[in-house]
């Protein structure tokens, strides 16, 4: 059967952790039975936001298995699989092809820098042999993030199917029609918080972490831009934007951390060595974000 091409919200879920770092499985199973409640069109497991890099390997079927479990096939399912080679990353990814998730996603290896050559046989290589259809993971904090043209490269592969692509300019799509993306069966997912703008300029879908604390607020935007509605785009985009701003007023993932809890999604996502804001900043960043209006 053929898979629905990925599009719209896809929030990067967070792992809920429990004070001695064990997975909180009913936050885990709330957090996700409220995204797609609201309407969220995927969900992105084990990535940045949940910080795969600082959980133990032992925990990652947990986490895996509740969130497919509680999602239970309503939407469309990404697991982040990302190792630091090509045998590293199958081997991990291998572990999950029982479950039922619908793609995998790969950052590039990251701790040394590649060649561009090198990084196109890295995805190639796994396209070839993953059980599961391939989202390449671009990121600029790694260090072998692909170019454009490496990255329209491997849109060709039948098995890539797709990207996150963070980057700070959203006109990518103006140089990469949704036509010719369509034709390649591949979806551009941006890592912006701008939902409104990019979808104008043609932009498939958004993983971005405050989608998260702000599933109705994301969909509602996206909803609008995809209707040609600018005014309610553009009003519901600013609120967007105003809410971001409290994720500054200290480490982003904390303070995305305090909108979580106060949404009542969690009590904690940051494993050690990562710390919690203190009562005083999480409080501002609270009073700030419902000032700015967390809904629809």
């Amino acid at each position: 059967m053929e898979l629905p091409r990925l599009h719209g919200i896809v929030p990067p879920l967070p792992t809920p952790l429990r004070p001695d770092e064990s997975i909180d499985i009913p936050a885990l199973e709330r957090l996700v039975d409220h995204q797609i409640k609201a309407g969220v069109h995927g969900l992105w497991i084990l990535g940045t936001t949940a910080r795969f890099d600082l959980l133990p390997d032992d925990l990652w079927p947990t986490i895996a298995r509740a969130a497919a479990d509680t999602a239970a096939g309503r939407v469309p399912l990404v697991l982040n699989v990302s190792d630091m080679g090509t045998a590293r990353t199958l081997d991990r990814a291998s572990r999950f092809d029982e479950m039922p998730y619908d793609y995998y996603a790969a950052l590039p290896p990251w701790y040394q820098p590649m060649t561009s050559g090198e990084v196109v046989d890295y995805f190639t290589a796994l396209a070839d042999r993953l059980a599961k259809p391939l989202i390449i993971y671009n990121a600029p904090w790694v260090s072998n993030q692909l170019s454009f043209a490496h990255l329209r490269e491997l849109a060709d592969h039948p098995r890539i199917v797709g990207c996150k692509d963070v980057i700070s300019t959203l006109t990518r799509t103006l140089d990469w029609t949704a036509e010719e993306r369509r034709r390649q069966n591949f979806s551009y997912l941006q890592g912006t918080d701008l939902i409104g703008p990019a979808t104008d300029l043609g932009a498939d879908g958004f993983v971005n972490s405050l989608s998260n604390p702000l599933p109705e607020l994301a969909v509602a935007i996206w909803a609008a831009a995809r209707a040609n509605d600018a005014e309610r785009s553009s009003r519901l985009q600013a609120r967007f934007n105003r809410v971001a701003r409290t994720t500054t007023f200290g480490p982003m993932l904390a303070c995305l951390e305090a909108l979580c809890r106060h949404r009542g999604f969690l009590d904690r996502m940051l494993p050690a060595p990562l710390r919690s804001l203190d009562l005083a900043t999480a409080l501002r960043v609270v009073e700030a974000a419902e000032e700015a209006g967390l809904f629809p």
